[in-house]
C-alpha cells in the first residue's frame, strides 16, 4: 500500500471532575478539557464566581491573548497517526516537552508486508512517482531477502523469537525513510499548539505540514477554545498551512 494522505484518530480526551466545594458558573458551550483548563486558571484567584460573565470559549480566549498558557497544560489529548513516514517521526519526536510518543519497533514487527507513503513534492508526477515506487519495491524485496539468509545465519539461536529479532534488526538498514509507521502521541493542548505552529507554517517539510493540518482540523473540532485561533489558508505554493493568533501561548 501507497500511503498520500495521514491517518489521525483521537484516543483519549481529558475528562473533568468538577469538585463541589469550588463550583464554577459556567456560561457557554465546553468541552472537559475546556473546562479543565478554565478551572485551573480560576483557581489562581479563586475568581469560580466568574464576575465578568465570560463564557468558557471567551476566558480561554482571553488567557491566550494575555499569554498565561500554563492552564492549557492541564489538558492532554492522545493521537494515533498512521499513513506518515519514518522521516515524519525523525522530526516529531524533536517535540519533547509536554509529549509522549510510542511507536511502532521496526526491531520487532515484520515488515515484510511494509507500506510507504508518497512524498508530497512527487504526487501527481507519474514518471517520478513511477521510478519512486519501484525503489521502494526493490528496497522491501532486500528487507525479505535479508531476513531469510539472517534466519539461516542464526539457525544456531534455539529461541525462534530472539532469531527473529536478531534478523529484522539487521535487515531494517535498507528500508527507507518512506516507510510508513504508526506512532501514539500524547500532548498536552500547549505543547501541540507549540508543535502546530512550527508544523504547520509554509516553513515546514511538506509530509509534517500535511499532517499538522490534518492534526490541527481534529483538534479544532475536539477543543475549538484551545485552537480556534489557528487559520488555515492556501498558500503561495498551492498547499495549505495554518497560521496562529497568539503566538508562544
Amino acid at each position: 500500500m501507497f500511503f498520500t494522505e495521514p491517518r489521525v484518530t483521537l484516543l483519549a480526551r481529558p475528562t473533568f471532575t468538577e469538585p463541589a466545594h469550588l463550583a464554577v458558573n459556567w456560561l457557554g458551550d465546553s468541552t472537559d478539557g475546556e473546562r479543565l483548563a478554565e478551572f485551573a486558571g480560576r483557581l489562581c484567584y479563586m475568581s469560580q464566581r466568574n464576575p465578568a460573565n465570560r463564557s468558557t470559549r471567551d476566558y480561554l480566549e482571553n488567557i491566550k491573548k494575555q499569554g498565561h498558557g500554563s492552564v492549557l497544560e492541564h489538558a492532554n489529548y492522545s493521537l494515533l497517526l498512521e499513513g506518515v513516514s519514518r522521516s515524519l517521526t525523525h522530526e516529531l519526536v524533536r517535540h519533547r516537552a509536554g509529549f509522549a510518543y510510542s511507536q511502532l519497533s521496526q526491531r520487532y514487527v515484520d515488515e515484510s508486508d511494509a507500506h510507504f507513503v508518497v512524498p508530497p513534492a512527487i504526487i501527481g508526477e507519474d514518471a517520478l512517482e513511477e521510478a519512486w515506487r519501484e525503489q521502494m519495491e526493490n528496497a522491501l524485496a532486500s528487507y525479505v531477502a535479508l531476513v531469510e539468509q539472517l534466519m539461516e545465519r542464526y539457525g544456531w539461536v534455539a529461541d525462534k523469537v530472539h532469531r527473529r529479532k536478531m534478523a529484522r534488526e539487521a535487515a531494517r538498514g535498507v528500508l527507507p525513510n518512506s516507510t510508513e509507521t504508526k506512532i501514539v502521541v500524547t500532548g498536552n493542548a500547549r505543547a501541540w499548539r507549540t508543535m502546530l505552529e512550527l508544523r504547520s507554517s509554509e516553513a515546514a517539510e511538506l509530509e509534517i505540514r500535511r499532517a499538522a493540518i490534518a492534526v490541527l482540523r481534529l483538534l479544532q473540532r475536539e477543543a475549538p477554545a484551545f485552537f480556534a485561533d489557528f487559520e488555515i489558508y492556501q498558500a503561495e505554493d498551492r498547499r495549505e498551512a495554518a497560521r496562529i493568533g497568539y503566538h508562544k501561548v
